[in-house]
């Protein structure tokens, strides 16, 4: 992949809009991003991370710091990147979430993440792109617009991850030396991350699950086997110790054959015993029926000579009541003739006595009336009285209705009174409140003119909000690196006294060092004349002769002595130089703080930022006055409104309410008038209509009477002729036949049961063999005795049945309940023969897949495959390692045990300049940094060709060419162009000054003393 054009607007400190060429600035293969520390470097590639992937570069960074905090805050953010893969040339356009202000009233509101991708068809279209600075797409139709689709569409065209692409393209601050020092677990996490293992694990923990399942099938088919072989020897009864114990054996040895040999063997046996059982039942039942049969001949016999004794009863007990039968039926006989006679006289009784009561209340109704209403009863003593009342009775009835609806006229006429003068005394009221609604009216423009006029001068103090937290936000600014520097100078005081200490220690151990020597000078010649021997020449004069050599004094130092002084003299100036290093970092820190805090120490800086803020909330509370105002006023207008609108109404209804009282005035006027010629002479229209409907009333009751008493004499005339006393002498005769209902019911019942027992005896007698039966005492004993010697016969034969049948039973349940065991047992036999042989294959790949087999070194699969990749890594890292350390440093893995288990993903460096094996955390600064800067390359060149091949055009190394020497850096630079030489544009971010003069192509990034940093380019 390769990086053609970077912009970015609000992003990180970069507030306004900056851009980089990066086909322009890497044409000789290398360039420099540098910058002070904090400045904004790391940001450029946290952009480019984003614009991918729509996160930062920095592992756990939140990506909230993509959004600057001197960005507009209605102003989105913006990264545009143009790039290069296998796949064509693409745009990516995106726009981190932030919040908003709202457009209508207070507060915020989230304006949601964006992104478009755009698919040029050419790289000739790029300049044409780079114009496009709206993000408008330069005329192409988008080839995605969702943050999803635009997410999957690049990881498609890149081919890489996020993590890997950190790993290969972008070599984070800090980050690449971390897998160099990680633990085993940490590195394995990496490795994992980068390549995908993490698919071989999940086979691992795939297949031990099938070990535990397949391990618990082969323990729920024995448990099935055993349960099928306990329910076997339960169904087929056996109580055989050595039985049971041969069919134990043969299950849990798993000797199929000889346990279906041996179960089939009794299964046989139990069949045969209950075919003998069932044979022995028939027997038994053949010889029950035929003391059955006996004994029900027996009964028979004794039951036809208890049926003749008991009809010989019956017709003695017939022949005692005959008498009384004959006296009920004649007495049934008189009454059955006297029945209608006697109703006839009951109903001629009761119409005459009805008669007599009509004529009592015509004569009573005629005396009523006769005061109140005397024409009515001369009317009623006419012979055409009926007539004559009922014409009466609708005059009157007819007079009355006509006064029914003037009645309730007359009662309504006071209410409406009432009601009248209520209505006018409210007419005048509403119109003095007519007259209120229109004062209030006059006086509101007044009152708005003054919203108005507050209103505005409290827009017009409220300007300048903008402007007000941008200098708040500078001012806070400035205090945070007021107080930063406060905080350093502290620091440059402790690093100042600790680079004079360490100083001060160093001349001493320099000074230490001379006197080692020259002491050791001096004593020389006392040294070599420890090693002279007679006839020896003399090393300096080369005399064979020693007759006074020199001898050691008690101030000799030896050679180890001068050393073990150089070694402390260069560790002094060591220390010395890195005390100086801090102190210049120190200085070079606060110097940054101070001039980013504008020269204010804590107190000024603290005044400047409670003044800035204090002038953001006056300017916030004048705004918030002048929306309550702009509210006050909107309120104002809605009520003015409301008042005119409620005049106008009041006015249109006091015009109505006059006209409608007009009318009711007149109405009620001429409802008067109709009720005064209605009334007459009675006090009301009420008492006038009550006359007539008296008058009504009373002429209908007297027809009424003189009606009923006439129907009551002309129905008693016609029962008294339907009377006819037959044999009956007279009325007395008539009710004396007639007997009461119970004695009628007892005559009854009494014939009933007589004819009903002659019957019984008739066909009793007509009975089989009841005729012939001797009814004698002694015949009776003789047939009980027979019956008793037949009963006692039949229970035997029934016990030998019960006994027999049992036993029939018992086999054949036996016998069929072994049948089901056999085979649910032989069921129970194939289940650990199939799950057997499936467990057995899962069990042997689980255990050489998780390292638990007895064969080879028992690495686990994802163990190994990291092992491999990590192998690979370590070759590539090696070849570039080579350059960087002049062939004294080479990368091995570690292939020794750490901790519980043997993983072989530990590192060890082996340096040839001692031919020592040392570990990663043993290493200096310089050669942390280029041990861990060729295992990142290692790394992103095997990430690579694990991505398909994917080329990386394009690579960026973060930071640590400080810790390098002069030496050391000359190799990693000049490996780092051979790199660039390959087609690769390798990008450094680094603040080291020495950097400058290595790379001639450089993005600079400043911070402004406002704060924002800006973003320049010399190529």
């Amino acid at each position: 992949m390769k990086l053609h054009h970077l912009r970015l607007r609000g992003i990180g400190p970069f507030r306004d809009e900056v851009s980089i060429d990066f086909a322009a600035l890497g044409a000789s293969g290398m360039f420099l991003l540098e910058g002070p520390t904090g400045s904004g470097k790391s940001t450029v590639l946290d952009a480019v991370v984003y614009a991918l992937y729509g996160s930062v570069a920095g592992e756990g960074a939140s990506s909230e710091r993509i959004r600057s905090q001197f960005a507009e805050p209605s102003t989105p953010s913006e990264i545009d990147l143009v790039f290069e893969t296998t796949h064509g040339v693409y745009r990516v356009l995106r726009q981190p979430e932030f919040f908003r202000p709202k457009k209508r009233g207070e507060g915020t509101t989230k304006q949601q993440a964006k992104a478009l991708l755009w698919r040029l068809g050419s790289p000739e279209l790029i300049p044409e792109v780079l114009a496009d600075t709206a993000g408008q797409g330069a005329g192409l139709t988008p080839i995605a617009s969702r943050l999803d689709e635009v997410g999957r569409e690049i990881g498609t065209a890149v081919g890489l991850t996020r993590a890997q692409f950190t790993q290969t393209v972008l070599l984070p601050q800090n980050e690449f030396a971390r897998f160099l020092r990680a633990q085993t677990g940490e590195r394995q996490e990496v490795l994992q991350r980068v390549f995908g293992t993490e698919i071989y694990e999940a086979i691992e923990k795939q297949l031990e699950q099938m070990r535990r399942e397949a391990a618990g099938q082969v323990d729920a088919a024995n448990a099935g086997l055993a349960q099928a072989l306990a329910r076997f020897v339960e169904a087929a009864a056996i109580d055989d110790d050595e039985v049971r114990a041969a069919l134990e054996g043969h299950a849990t040895g798993h000797r199929f054959e000889e346990l279906a040999q041996l179960t089939g063997q009794i299964g046989t046996d139990a069949a045969r015993a209950a075919q003998d059982a069932t044979a022995r039942a028939g027997t038994a039942r053949s010889k029950e029926a035929e003391a059955r049969t006996a004994a029900e001949a027996a009964q028979t016999v004794l039951q036809r000579i208890d049926r003749r004794r008991q009809l010989d009863q019956l017709a003695a007990s017939l022949a005692a009541q005959e008498q009384q039968a004959a006296t009920a039926r004649t007495r049934l006989e008189q009454d059955r003739a006297a029945q209608p006679v006697a109703g006839a006289i009951t109903r001629r009784d009761h119409a005459l006595t009805l008669q007599q009561d009509r004529e009592k209340e015509r004569d009573t109704a005629l005396a009523r009336h006769g005061e109140a209403q005397p024409e009515l009863v001369t009317l009623a003593r006419r012979d055409d009285a009926l007539d004559a009342l009922a014409a009466a009775t609708d005059e009157a009835t007819s007079q009355a209705g006509e006064l029914t609806a003037l009645v309730e006229l007359e009662k309504g006429i006071p209410g409406r009174r009432r009601e009248l003068t209520e209505r006018r005394d409210n007419l005048d009221k509403a119109r003095v409140g007519l007259a209120g609604l229109d004062e209030q009216i006059q006086a509101r423009p007044g009152a708005r003119a003054e919203l108005v006029t507050a209103r505005d001068a409290a827009r017009a103090a409220g300007d300048g909000l903008g402007d007000a937290q941008t200098a708040a936000a500078e001012a806070t600014t400035r205090l945070g690196q007021a107080r930063t520097a406060a905080r350093l100078a502290e620091q440059v005081t402790a690093a100042k006294s600790h680079a004079d200490t360490a100083q001060q220690a160093s001349a001493k151990a320099a000074e230490a060092e001379a006197e080692q020597r020259r002491r050791r000078n001096a004593g020389l010649a006392a040294e070599l004349a420890l090693s002279l021997a007679e006839g020896d020449p003399c090393p300096v004069c080369g005399a064979t002769g020693h007759p006074e050599p020199a001898q050691p004094g008690t101030d000799h130092v030896s050679a180890e002595q001068v050393e073990a002084a150089e070694e402390a003299r260069r560790g002094a100036e060591s220390a010395a130089s890195a005390a100086r290093e801090k102190l210049t970092l120190a200085r070079s820190q606060h110097d940054q703080a101070l001039e980013r805090a504008g020269g204010l120490d804590v107190e000024a800086a603290t005044a400047a930022q409670q003044q800035a803020a204090a002038a953001v909330q006056t300017i916030k509370a004048q705004q918030a006055e002048a929306l309550r105002l702009e509210k006050a006023l909107e309120e104002h207008d809605k009520q003015t409104q409301a008042l005119g609108a409620r005049r106008e109404k009041q006015a249109v209804a006091i015009e109505g309410e006059a006209s409608a009282l007009d009318a009711v005035t007149t109405a009620l006027t001429e409802d008067e008038a109709r009720i005064d010629k209605a009334r007459g002479e009675a006090a009301s229209v009420a008492e006038r209509r009550a006359a007539h409907t008296s008058r009504a009333r009373a002429a209908r009751e007297l027809r009424e009477a003189l009606v009923a008493a006439d129907q009551a004499a002309a129905r008693s005339r016609e029962l008294a002729a339907e009377v006819e006393l037959g044999s009956f002498e007279d009325d007395a005769a008539v009710r004396a036949a007639v007997l009461t209902d119970p004695t009628r019911a007892e005559f009854e019942a009494l014939l009933t049961r007589r004819a009903t027992d002659q019957a019984r005896h008739t066909d009793g007698m007509a009975e089989e063999g009841i005729a012939q039966a001797d009814p004698s005492d002694n015949a009776r004993a003789a047939a009980a005795g027979q019956v008793e010697a037949a009963r006692e016969a039949v229970t035997a034969a029934q016990a030998v049945t019960a006994a027999t049948d049992q036993e029939a039973g018992r086999r054949a349940a036996t016998a069929q309940a072994t049948t089901g065991a056999q085979q649910r047992l032989d069921g129970a036999v194939a289940q650990v023969r199939a799950v057997g042989e499936k467990a057995g294959a899962v069990v042997r790949v689980a255990d050489l897949a998780t390292g638990r087999s007895a064969d080879g070194d028992r690495i686990q699969l994802s163990t190994y495959v990291l092992m491999r990749r990590f192998e690979e890594v370590i070759d590539a890292a090696n070849v570039r390692l080579a350059q960087f350390s002049e062939s004294t440093l080479e990368l091995v893995r570690d292939t020794g045990k750490r901790g519980a288990r043997k993983t072989g993903l530990d590192l060890l460096v082996i340096d040839h300049r001692t031919d020592e094996t040392r570990r990663p955390e043993t290493l200096s600064g310089g050669e942390t940094f280029f041990v861990s800067l060729a295992l990142a390359l290692g790394l992103a060149e095997l990430v690579t060709a694990e991505a398909g091949g994917v080329q990386m055009d394009t690579l960026f190394i973060d930071e640590g060419f400080g810790s390098l020497d002069p030496e050391a850096l000359d190799r990693v630079v000049a490996e780092i162009n051979r790199l660039a030489e390959h087609g690769r544009t390798i990008g450094v971010v680094s603040h080291v000054g020495e950097m400058k003069n290595r790379i001639a192509e450089q993005i600079h990034v400043r911070r402004t003393p406002r704060g924002p940093s800006t973003l320049t380019v010399s190529a």
